[in-house]
């Protein structure tokens, strides 16, 4: 195989490793991303929870002076009832005390159900804030593992970088750019082999003369479909 051909099949090894360490980084950037957001939405919950409650205690406090409010009615009518003079006046009395009351039932039972809520929003926050904990010490033991593993992959890349530089420095600028060119385009290989009379990247059967001057091993060859770099594979050696 000609040198050029040599280098250019090393160049794209070393370029896959360079994806595969970026592949390796975007994943773990995508975990701590996700641990992240699951802590600030059950944080969120939370805060969202203790507002409700301090709503809930605000309609409470005005419940609770409508209540005060209808008992001193109550009280004012039973004061009343002793100084009427008229049995109309008496029964319409009597009424108001009643309906009164009836108001008196109803709003005490809306703060009853306020009470209830604010029992089950304050279950609700004690097992998310449980949640929360666990999620963020999840978090916080696998923080060192994750900023090593991306420095790893990091420092992999900058060596990774040295040896394309140093490779691309040995090839014609025509070559080094017509790889780089494909490799942008196909977004993967740039490189491939010929797969009996197939282009090994688009599988499209090549033309004779293609296949021949791939075999010469004399100069650059592309497929004239998908224009990526052809090399023919060595044998593999016979077992004796």
């Amino acid at each position: 195989m000609n040198e050029k051909l040599s280098i250019l099949i090393e160049l794209q090894g070393i370029d896959f490793k360079i994806d595969n360490a970026n592949k390796c980084i975007e994943s773990i950037n995508n975990e701590i991303d996700l641990l992240k957001n699951v802590i600030k939405d059950k944080r969120d919950n939370v805060e969202n929870l203790k507002k409700e409650i301090t709503k809930n205690n605000v309609s409470k406090k005005s419940k609770e002076m409508e209540v005060s409010a209808v008992e001193e009615r109550i009280k004012k009518h039973n004061m009343e009832l002793n100084s009427v003079k008229t049995n109309d006046a008496y029964k319409a009395l009597v009424v108001e005390i009643e309906n009164d009351k009836k108001l008196k039932t109803g709003i005490e039972d809306e703060l009853l159900k306020m009470m209830e809520d604010d029992e089950k929003q304050a279950a609700n926050i004690n097992s998310i804030q449980l949640e929360l904990s666990k999620s963020e010490k999840e978090f916080a033991g696998k923080k060192t593992s994750f900023e090593n593993d991306l420095k790893k992959h990091r420092e992999d890349i900058a060596g990774f970088e040295e040896e394309r530089k140093v490779k691309l420095d040995k090839l014609p600028q025509g070559i080094a750019s017509k790889y780089e060119n494909i490799r942008k385009n196909k977004k993967g290989a740039a490189v491939v082999p010929i797969e009996k009379t197939n282009c090994g990247g688009c599988h499209r059967n090549l033309p004779i003369h293609i296949v021949d001057e791939v075999q010469k091993d004399k100069e650059i060859i592309t497929c004239n479909y998908c224009l990526r770099i052809l090399y023919q594979k060595k044998a593999d050696p016979v077992a004796g």
